[in-house]
């Protein structure tokens, strides 16, 4: 494992009422799960940089209400079949995991799909009724 050293100001322990190895656990902690918020690592990349378990990242997850369950844009793309008319079936990402996600990468994963369904609503029968409005 590396090990890495920064400068604090002194008072940054006693303001915050922590002492320096619960600072640094806190920090980890928040660098993870920040870090999993955008996206930029997985979950079980989060806990272990976090230096949790993966139920524990989970209850940081919570107490920094950030939401627990998202994909990263790679690991739902995988999942994704090229075809559009059935886009999510049960071991797919539901609706709401990719709500969940940053709305750029939610972008990312459903701009292949926009002109299919902009087609579907001109060219469906059961959907033509909404090409007026």
């Amino acid at each position: 494992m590396k090990s890495v050293s920064i400068d604090l100001p002194e008072n940054v322990f006693s303001d915050l009422h922590k002492q320096p190895n619960e600072f640094v656990r806190e920090m980890r902690i928040a660098a993870a799960v920040k870090w999993y918020e955008l996206g930029e690592i997985s979950q079980l990349k989060a806990a272990e940089i976090a230096g949790l378990s993966s139920s524990e990242f989970m209850d940081a997850l919570s107490r920094y209400q950030v939401a627990a369950g998202k994909y990263m844009p790679e690991e739902i793309a995988e999942k994704l079949d090229s075809d559009s008319t059935v886009v999510f079936s049960e071991n797919k990402p539901s609706l709401r995991e990719i709500a969940a996600l940053p709305i750029a990468e939610r972008h990312k994963l459903l701009v292949p799909f926009i002109a299919a369904t902009a087609e579907d609503f001109l060219t469906d029968p059961e959907l033509t009724e909404f090409s007026g409005l």
